[in-house]
């Protein structure tokens, strides 16, 4: 479960915006025209635009500084929103499970209860029935016997008989009302925790749609921040950055994991060709294809799925980060041995915690759109030693 309060297992600082180098250029160039102009006349003309010039490039400085801490500031907040909203959908999902185990246990009881209420019906009518024939058979023999003169010690054996009969049919009614008792204060009990779980349901919805509306809206600002700042020379500067940081966890994550054993099952490397896609969806970014116009490549596939689509593990491996990474949002990293590592990247939340055991198809994650994504999708990768090897070549055809 990812939560604002999982620890983060490696600690990077924020990106920064890349320095504004190309001001001081700017600036040697306005100064190297205005020396041209030789006339005296066009001195005080010139100082005068060399000063508004160093304004200008000075408040640009300061509104290029104040966008890049705005960003930094939304970026935090969406990471901070997109968290949470995980965290509740999770809490949703396990009240769900109990309010489906706590619905089914009252079906269960209300049958039981419907049954010991027919059964009980069955015994009091039974009662009836033998307390009416006692009352005539005991009225009736009594006067047949001194009519014909009988045995008085059969006759009374013979109401005795029909006395214990009625007494234990007694007893058993009052056991049945007893159950009955039982079942219906379980009943009662099961239906206020019911309407206990149906309230926090209630409840917890409500807080995810503040938080989706919440994340919506840093979604929206920092796509706008994005926007005011980014030109191509600064995009480029960020993926490259944001690929030195995965790059870097993935180092870290190799060179610790060199020493961890995996579980004894089927090596990785002789599932090539046999894996699924861990999501259902269409390519529309393949391994190899350029981007940042020509100046990168992709080092894994992007799937455009569904929001809320379940993401699967590709194969038996550990869990082994789970937490929000800048460039890829909600990323989860398995370990499958001999130096493979699976990715998935922009999930909509995480269902799986560092150190978990996973198998093919077990479900680690949804579909989303975490890390400022405009639609949903999946990221995911295979590396091989740290580096990127193309993932078409492990699915099965």
């Amino acid at each position: 479960m990812v939560a604002s309060g999982r620890p983060m297992p490696y600690t990077r600082n924020p990106m920064k915006l890349p320095c504004i180098g190309l001001l001081p250029l700017v600036f040697v160039l306005c100064v190297a025209a205005l020396a041209a102009d030789d006339a005296p006349s066009d001195a005080a003309r010139a100082e005068r635009d060399l000063v508004e010039l160093r304004e200008r490039l000075q408040q640009v400085e300061q509104d290029l500084g104040r966008q890049s801490v705005q960003r930094d500031q939304a970026q935090q907040e969406l990471r901070e929103a997109e968290r949470s909203a995980s965290g509740v959908r999770l809490s949703l999902n396990n009240i769900d499970a109990e309010l489906t185990a706590t619905r089914e246990e009252q079906k269960i009881l209300s049958r039981r209860a419907d049954a010991s209420r027919a059964g009980l019906s069955l015994q009091v009518e039974k009662l009836e029935q033998e307390l009416r024939r006692t009352y005539i058979l005991g009225r009736d023999d009594w006067l047949r016997g001194v009519l014909s003169q009988q045995d008085p010690v059969a006759i009374g054996r013979q109401l005795v008989y029909s006395s214990y009969l009625a007494r234990e049919s007694s007893a058993l009614a009052a056991a049945v009302r007893d159950d009955l008792a039982v079942l219906d204060a379980t009943l009662v009990s099961l239906d206020k925790a019911n309407q206990r779980l149906t309230g926090i349901h209630a409840r917890e919805r409500e807080r995810l749609a503040e938080l989706e509306l919440l994340r919506r809206d840093r979604s929206v600002a920092l796509v706008r921040i994005e926007q005011g700042i980014a030109t191509r020379s600064e995009k480029l500067a960020r993926m490259r950055t944001e690929m030195v940081e995965l790059q870097s966890l993935v180092d870290e994550l190799t060179l610790v994991l060199t020493s961890l054993p995996i579980n004894d099952v089927e090596p990785f490397a002789t599932a090539r060709g046999r894996l699924k896609w861990p999501a259902d969806g269409q390519i529309t970014r393949r391994f190899g294809q350029p981007r940042a116009e020509g100046r990168l490549r992709w080092d894994g596939v992007l799937l455009a799925a569904g929001a809320g689509a379940e993401v699967h593990a590709v194969h038996h491996g550990r869990v082994v980060y789970a937490d929000w990474l800048q460039g890829m949002g909600l990323l989860v990293i398995i370990e499958h041995g001999g130096g493979y590592l699976s990715l998935y990247g922009h999930n909509q939340d995480i269902v799986t915690e560092i150190g978990d055991w996973v198998t093919p198809d077990t479900v680690i994650a949804h579909v989303g759109d975490s890390g400022g994504r405009a639609s949903p999708g999946l990221y995911f990768e295979i590396r091989k030693g740290g580096k990127p090897v193309d993932p078409d070549g492990w699915i099965q055809k």
